[in-house]
């Protein structure tokens, strides 16, 4: 997660906080990772419940989570008195976690989840007001070259989609599709307008949406070139399939200081 840290603080006026609760999710034990997803949004609710007490609007705040940390984003939404502007989900987890802990649409007023590895580690289906499949939603084609497992590798890189969208020139469009995410190779049928999947996914968007990549993304492909060299296949830092971080964030238009 520290590569989506770095490109909102690179790519914007951000307020940020990164939730690390490792010492709750000890490898390889995924379960207790699943039991204490609700202790974490409990604390983590509590600090933006403190935060708003001392003058923090919420008008704007974003919570963005990967695997377990895209449920955990959810359940922060049943342990605050506010509701919360978005909620994006990257490749939430599927693994033992239990449908009442699972993020849903009604997390916040918008809610918007990348599926780079659907019905493996990553949950399948329509979980928010739009679903993005990534290549059918199941593997990434650039991951069979990968040095690590093809299943974790295409997990990881929902969080490089998510980054690379904090650039315009590096954001990608999806085309509207009629299949639940994992989709298969090719998008569905085509029909009504695209939309830009990620940080400038419009509020009002719903429904599913496929889109074909064949790189990894964010990437710089040049020297000095947009992107960051941890989402490249030749050394990536990969996170263990119990990730259980989220960011959440609001622009600093709304900073307290």
């Amino acid at each position: 997660m520290v590569v989506l840290r770095d490109a909102y603080i690179q790519n914007g006026s951000y307020n940020v906080w990164i939730v690390d609760w490792g010492n709750l999710s000890p490898p390889p034990c995924y379960r207790a990772a699943v039991n204490n997803m609700k202790a974490v949004a409990r604390c983590t609710g509590d600090l933006l419940t403190s935060l708003r007490a001392a003058g923090l609007p919420t008008e704007r705040l974003t919570c963005v989570g990967h695997s377990l940390g895209a449920h955990v984003c959810g359940l922060i939404s049943e342990t605050v008195v506010f509701r919360m502007h978005r909620v994006v989900g990257l490749d939430p987890a599927r693994p033992l976690v239990p449908p009442a802990n699972r993020l849903t649409s009604g997390a916040a007023n918008a809610v918007h989840i990348l599926h780079t590895n659907a019905g493996h580690y990553g949950e399948g289906g329509r979980g928010g007001h739009v679903n993005f499949c990534i290549n059918g939603g199941r593997t990434q084609p650039y991951c069979e070259n990968a040095d690590i497992d093809i299943q974790l590798c295409s997990h990881v890189w929902a969080i490089c989609y998510m980054a690379e969208s904090l650039f315009p020139e590096l954001s990608k469009k999806a085309e509207p599709c009629s299949r639940r995410c994992p989709s298969g190779p090719r998008p569905g049928n085509r029909m009504g307008i695209p939309v830009i999947m990620g940080q400038e996914t419009p509020l009002t968007a719903s429904g599913s949406y496929c889109i074909q990549d064949k790189y990894p993304p964010f990437c710089p492909t040049k020297q000095g070139g947009r992107g960051d060299k941890r989402c490249c296949l030749q050394a990536p830092e990969i996170v263990p399939p119990s990730s259980t971080e989220e960011i959440i964030g609001i622009p600093k238009s709304s900073r307290l200081f």
